[in-house]
């Protein structure tokens, strides 16, 4: 029975990833922070990046980026969804855990958020020349592939990705550029890729998933 009901978890988070849509969603939020990291330089100039209260300022900026991101990211995904792949194969739900652990996901993913953004600040101001940051990021972006991989149940598509995560961050690393320059470029082609991804799966789903026939 236990297998059972885990076989039927593994499809309907495959269904999930099915559509494409978020990667295609998700692609247009890395770029978006890729031309942050791109103005992030600038930024420093203006607003004093290696004063206190410029360092704060840009972690003010990157959490309303990665927070804000992230429930837009969800909302059009959620929308995307309704209007075009549960019309043509379906809704389907599975009840996670809420209350405690439910708070406890959201405080452990603002702390999170709150140390990525001061951490990639310190780096910032504090290595500016720091080139093998975005070989580290590029590995970190093949993890998170390989994550979502297993999660959807073996879509080989991730694979490709995480490939594309470690070449791009192994290449940008031996640049010579800026650790802003860099970063931005990162994210900036990666969510150009993970887009591609998207759209080409989206494309592919609706052609093989027509909507019903209105009566």
């Amino acid at each position: 029975m236990q297998s059972n009901l885990s076989e039927v978890e593994r499809r309907v988070t495959r269904y999930w990833y099915t559509d494409g849509i978020v990667e295609l969603v998700g692609g247009v939020m890395l770029v978006l922070l890729g031309i942050y990291f791109t103005l992030q330089g600038s930024l420093a100039r203006f607003l004093g990046g290696n004063s206190l209260f410029g360092i704060i300022l840009q972690m003010g900026f990157f959490l309303l980026l990665f927070l804000g991101g992230g429930w837009i990211n969800q909302w059009l995904v959620n929308l995307l969804k309704a209007r075009l792949t549960y019309p043509r194969t379906g809704y389907v739900e599975y009840q996670t855990d809420r209350g405690r652990s439910s708070k406890g996901k959201w405080i452990l993913f603002i702390a999170l958020s709150a140390g990525i953004a001061a951490f990639m600040v310190l780096l910032a101001s504090l290595f500016q020349a720091f080139d093998a940051m975005v070989a580290l990021t590029g590995l970190l972006g093949a993890w998170v592939f390989m994550i979502l991989r297993t999660r959807s149940s073996g879509l080989a598509r991730f694979y490709v990705l995480a490939g594309v995560s470690v070449i791009l961050g192994l290449a940008l690393s031996v640049t010579g550029l800026s650790i802003s320059y860099n970063a931005g470029l990162f994210y900036g082609l990666m969510g150009i890729c993970v887009s591609i991804s998207g759209g080409w799966t989206l494309r592919r789903y609706l052609q093989h998933n027509s909507p019903p026939a209105e009566d």
